[in-house]
């Protein structure tokens, strides 16, 4: 069986996500009102994108990190443009910018950190710095 990721966009412009096992079906719940609450007022709604999946597990994966993405990268991806969703991934989360002057980015000092390791918690001084 093939289940699918779907991007709906909805009468007020907004990008609905979502997964199903029956395409067909499901585009006519949301364009009806009976998709989810989200979709039900903002109908009618036009599918822009489907992409198969060989498990629902997959499809839904996929729906939740497309779920986190910023409208432009969202599009980027819907166009098969991997230069803009890979330009558009940097430096756009918290845990993936580099501290002002910090040798190491702050994800990674926090992970040693907890395992440890107190000589990376300490941002290393540059001679410029002091």
């Amino acid at each position: 069986m093939e289940f699918f990721l779907y991007i709906l966009e909805c009468a007020d412009g907004s990008f609905y996500i979502g997964h199903t096992d029956d395409l067909d079906r499901r585009i006519e719940q949301h364009d009806t009102g009976r998709g989810c609450a989200y979709t039900a007022t903002r109908c009618p709604v036009k599918l822009v994108h489907a992409q198969g999946f060989e498990t629902r597990g997959e499809a839904l994966a996929m729906e939740r990190k497309l779920k986190g993405w910023s409208r432009a990268k969202k599009q980027a991806y819907m166009v098969g443009d991997w230069e803009a969703v890979s330009l558009l991934s940097k430096g756009k989360h918290k845990h993936q910018r580099v501290r002002e002057g910090a040798s190491t980015p702050l994800a990674v000092r926090a992970t040693l950190s907890a395992n440890g390791d107190d000589a990376v918690t300490r941002p290393t001084r540059r001679k410029d710095d002091a």
